[in-house]
C-alpha cells in the first residue's frame, strides 16, 4: 500500500512538471482561488420604504461575457454616513434552490463605505450616472446611467481577490440607522468562476 501511494504522489508530480515544461497549464478544480465574475441577472427589490433612496437598475448584455449597468437612482434624501450598508449573498445548490447568508456584511457609515469597497471604481461608477460630485454625501436627485462596464469592475475595486466559486443571488441594501427601515435595494445574480472556465 505504502508503494502504491508513493507511485501516486510521483505521477502527479512528473504530470503537473511535464505540463509546465511543455507550456500547458495546470488547472486545479479548486473550491476557492482567483475568480472572473459573470453578471447573469438584475433582480428589482419589493418593499422599499417610500422617501429614501432607490434603486431601478437593469442589465445590457453587450455580449456574452461583457455588460453594462443601466438605469437610474433616485436619491429623495442626502446618501449620507448616518445609514448601514448590508449585503446578504445567497448561494445557489446542486439542486438549484438558494441558501441564504453564505456570505454576509454589514458595515455602517455606507457613503465612506461604498466608496472604499469600490475603490477606484467609485469615480467611474458615479460618473457613470451623471454625479459631478465624488464626495459623501451625495446630493438628492435622479441621475440616470449612460452604461456602466462591469466586465472587470469587481477587479479593479477592493472586492477580495480570492472568493468562493458558484452561483450567487446578492442582495444590496441600506437601512436608516434609527429605524432599522430598509431602503435602495439592489438584487444581483452573478456567478463566480475559474478564470480559465468557459461561459
Amino acid at each position: 500500500m505504502k508503494h502504491l501511494n508513493l507511485y501516486i504522489v510521483i505521477t502527479k508530480f512528473v504530470f503537473v512538471v511535464s505540463s509546465e515544461m511543455n507550456g500547458n497549464t495546470f488547472f486545479p478544480n479548486l473550491p476557492v482561488g482567483k475568480y472572473r465574475v459573470n453578471f447573469k441577472a438584475i433582480v428589482k427589490c419589493k418593499n422599499m420604504v417610500d422617501g429614501g433612496l432607490q434603486n431601478n437598475f437593469y442589465l445590457s448584455k453587450t455580449s456574452s461575457n461583457t455588460a453594462e449597468l443601466r438605469g437610474n437612482i433616485t436619491l429623495m434624501r442626502p446618501m449620507r454616513d448616518d445609514l448601514t450598508l448590508h449585503m446578504n449573498m445567497a448561494i445557489k445548490d446542486s439542486i438549484g434552490g438558494w441558501k441564504d447568508n453564505a456570505h454576509l456584511l454589514k458595515t455602517s457609515k455606507a457613503c465612506s463605505s461604498l466608496k472604499n469597497i469600490l475603490g477606484t471604481e467609485w469615480r467611474p461608477y458615479l460618473k457613470s450616472f451623471g454625479m459631478r460630485n465624488f464626495n459623501c454625501p451625495l446630493a438628492p436627485g435622479v441621475y440616470v446611467s449612460n452604461g456602466y462596464d462591469l466586465t472587470n469592475a469587481v477587479q479593479r475595486s477592493n472586492f477580495p481577490k480570492t472568493f468562493f466559486y458558484g452561483t450567487y443571488k446578492t442582495r444590496f441594501y441600506f437601512t436608516d440607522d434609527g429605524h432599522n427601515n430598509e431602503t435602495g435595494c439592489a438584487t444581483i445574480v452573478i456567478e463566480v468562476k475559474r478564470p480559465w472556465e468557459k461561459d
